[in-house]
């Protein structure tokens, strides 16, 4: 009886974990701390080719001081609201303590910033990121 007990909370458990991680914003979220973590492999599975080519664009032009800020910080990102349209949806987001990059000629700093990302459901509930702006 223990033992069915606690098969059915652990089934209940992983069921709850995965619905959360399909959440458009959880997927969001997630995405824009790998982005900004410069944590390519984890991005990678949560968006599509064409957001990975704006990663790929934002590492290979990070000087090594840009590094060193990344690895001295954490940034924090919090959804501030989502557009859902059933298959697709627009989730904004802020990230504090995140490297921001405003220029070419100018070094990365440490500030405060919101992007807006689309995301796309695909088979089963599994959500992509589409596209991503900084605002």
């Amino acid at each position: 009886m223990k033992r069915t007990c606690l098969l059915l909370m652990l089934i209940s458990l992983l069921m709850t974990s995965c619905q959360e991680k399909s959440k458009p914003e959880r997927v969001a979220e997630r995405f824009l701390m790998a982005y900004l973590d410069c944590r390519y492999a984890d991005a990678e599975r949560i968006a599509t080719p064409k957001v990975m080519e704006q990663m790929r664009w934002r590492i290979s032009n990070l000087t090594q001081a840009e590094v060193e800020l990344i690895n001295e910080n954490e940034p924090q990102v919090a959804s501030e609201g989502m557009e859902d349209w059933g298959d697709s949806c627009i989730v904004t987001l802020v990230a504090t303590d995140a490297l921001l990059l405003d220029s070419v000629d100018l070094p990365g700093h440490i500030g405060e910033r919101q992007f807006c990302m689309t995301l796309q459901k695909e088979k089963g509930n599994n959500w992509k990121v589409t596209a991503l702006m900084e605002l």
